[in-house]
């Protein structure tokens, strides 16, 4: 079987790379959403001890990592395993680039690797495809600017029947279809869905319009978050839409 490709994540913060190393090393417990992506859920912390990166909640403790190696500012390279055993533990690499175009600002890069070593390669991998751009956006939030809060750009996103629909085949009854609704859910979960839905006049075709901070690549999420899209069953084209009014 194919190990699936690294998931590879970005995201552009307000801050210089010592900072920003500083911040995701040393102070993981004030950024990391815990209730969402943890072990124990929320009312814990997590943070480095020695080597090892550890959540703890009400008396219980699991290691989540073990760091393997280190160039401050530049990177961080760990064993990752959260919630299971070090010989089940995958590859993660963050490294901290400063941009050349803005001193104050850093291009930090994840990517995760290492699936073989899972008993479901491919689910583990697609799992931390949706779930990384959620942490990311949480450590970019925690070095905004106070009061820095650029409005929302909006898209439109076309889906339409793709390459594995057999002619005379249903869209809406194909198995592959429940990956695009919980497509729709998650980003109803993640605050940007605005509204969803079929065209009537055109059977298998439906439009999706989100609200999504600038920062975020609607057009990656668009293609690689929906395995509607992945595996074929829809097309999708995204397009940015400038509106002018709105009824509030």
């Amino acid at each position: 079987m194919t190990e699936p490709a690294p998931v590879r994540r970005e995201v552009v913060v307000a801050a210089p790379p010592a900072t920003a190393f500083a911040l995701f090393t040393a102070h993981a417990g004030s950024w990391w959403p815990l209730a969402d992506h943890s072990v124990f859920g929320a009312g814990g912390t997590v943070a480095f001890e020695g080597d090892q990166l550890v959540e703890r909640s009400a008396g219980r403790s699991t290691v989540w990592a073990e760091v393997t190696g280190i160039d401050p500012p530049n990177s961080l390279e760990l064993s990752w395993h959260p919630g299971h055993d070090a010989s089940l533990a995958t590859e993660l690499t963050v490294r901290f680039v400063g941009m050349s175009n803005n001193d104050g600002a850093t291009m930090v890069t994840l990517e995760h690797r290492g699936w073989h070593r899972l008993a479901d390669p491919q689910g583990a991998h697609d799992e931390y495809d949706q779930g990384w751009p959620i942490v990311l956006a949480a450590f970019q939030r925690s070095l905004e600017p106070a009061g820095a809060t650029p409005d929302p750009d909006w898209y439109v996103l076309l889906h339409q029947p793709g390459p594995a629909l057999a002619e005379g085949e249903s869209v809406f009854e194909h198995p592959d279809f429940a990956e695009h609704v919980a497509f729709l859910k998650r980003l109803a979960q993640y605050g940007l869905l605005v509204a969803a839905g079929p065209l009537p006049a055109q059977p298998g075709t439906g439009m999706t319009v989100v609200r999504a901070d600038p920062s975020l690549d609607v057009q990656r999420l668009a293609a690689e978050d929906d395995l509607s899209v992945v595996r074929g069953l829809l097309s999708v084209q995204v397009a940015p839409w400038l509106v002018q009014v709105t009824g509030s």
